[in-house]
């Protein structure tokens, strides 16, 4: 049981800016036992117009144990501003992993532990009747032991409303920060018929997921958002990348990123990343010396159909053949051993500084933060 009052904790370090610019989060020290944990801090006057959402978070993670779920630990109002405590995931987001250390994508096997973990996620939030609706890897987050947890749960949905289960839903989740979510979003979802979607939406997500581990950067990220939606709806698909993404030579100023056109039965290139024509060069040959297993490329393709009734569950996938690759002895934090993890650091004079700060206010009651 953690203690709801900033005197129990010692800020340490800023370890990123989050959610749009209106929260940052901190590494700390729980004061009464020693543990390094993680506080995110909302700006309130920035977040009104989300505080539903954050309450919808906070009140999700309550609902919700999983061991492969960020767990919620406790949360205050100090002053005019929200803080939520949860615990410290040391080697940061998937994003921050592929961006820092990976710009060429994660070994397969490390994959294959991510993907696995966000499975098992899944598919206990699918059977609490719950679609994620935010799968992507900055909500997949690491830990020096071996753990990933997912985050993100801000734009979760329950198929139970006003107590009675729904098979389908109809609305978009809650708009991200420049619309950054929609990358990984389904097409069904994104379509906003009559049909609706379900929890089928995040196995697609899964396999954008797929791709952006795998490659390194996030399918769809340089296509306007008008054409990425008509890509998706036509059953275009993002692609994993090796030697056999590459048929014949790609001029150099062709980027790295592959779209499977279903319509024409060939591939498209999208402009994922890779600004230069050098750094283009360099990444093209990377992907073209390497091979990725059939499983894995058969994983990706079931996920990415366009039919969500041909993609299989959150139970079916995990049976896939891309998962007996793994052994118990396998160790996720010595397979990508170049990540550095986050160290509190005491003299960081923007935590040192707030610590201060807040040591000179008094805590206020707000009702709009009840929960």
């Amino acid at each position: 049981m953690y203690i709801p009052d900033i005197n129990e904790y010692q800020l340490t370090s800023i370890v990123a800016e989050c959610c749009g610019g209106v929260a940052v989060v901190y590494s700390a020290l729980y004061k009464p036992n020693n543990q390094n944990v993680a506080i995110k801090r909302y700006f309130v006057d920035k977040s009104k117009e989300k505080a539903n959402l954050i309450q919808q978070d906070i009140l999700t993670r309550k609902e919700l144990q999983h061991p492969n779920i960020l767990s919620y630990l406790t949360s205050f109002v100090h002053g005019k501003e929200l803080y939520v405590v949860s615990p410290l995931m040391s080697l940061g987001s998937c994003r921050d992993v592929l961006d820092r250390y990976f710009q060429e994508g994660l070994p397969e096997l490390a994959c294959a532990i991510i993907l696995r973990d966000v499975l098992f996620a899944l598919q206990y939030l699918h059977k609490q009747l719950y679609i994620h609706r935010s799968v992507r890897a900055s909500h997949v987050l690491l830990d020096t032991n071996g753990c990933v947890k997912l985050s993100g749960l801000r734009s979760a949905a329950s198929m139970m409303v006003r107590g009675r289960r729904h098979r389908q839903l109809h609305n978009l989740p809650p708009p991200d920060h420049d619309n950054a979510n929609l990358m990984w979003l389904s097409p069904e979802l994104l379509e906003q018929n009559l049909k609706g979607y379900d929890e089928r939406s995040d196995i697609y997500s899964l396999g954008v997921l797929c791709c952006e581990l795998a490659n390194g950067a996030v399918p769809f990220a340089d296509v306007p958002t008008t054409l990425m939606f008509t890509e998706k709806v036509r059953g275009n698909r993002p692609q994993l990348l090796d030697c056999s993404s590459f048929p014949e030579p790609l001029d150099d100023g062709e980027m790295k990123n592959l779209i499977w056109n279903e319509t024409d039965g060939m591939y498209n290139t999208d402009s994922g990343v890779g600004d230069s024509a050098e750094g283009v060069c360099r990444l093209r040959q990377v992907f073209a010396a390497r091979k990725l297993s059939e499983p894995f490329h058969h994983l990706s393709e079931l996920a990415l159909q366009r039919d969500p009734e041909r993609r299989p569950s959150a139970t079916q996938m995990l049976n896939h053949q891309f998962f007996k690759q793994i052994r118990k002895t396998d160790f996720l934090p010595s397979l990508i051993g170049r990540v550095k993890p986050i160290k509190p650091d005491a003299n960081d004079i923007s935590a040192l500084l707030l610590q201060e700060k807040m040591s000179e206010m008094d805590i206020e009651k707000q009702t709009e933060w009840d929960f």
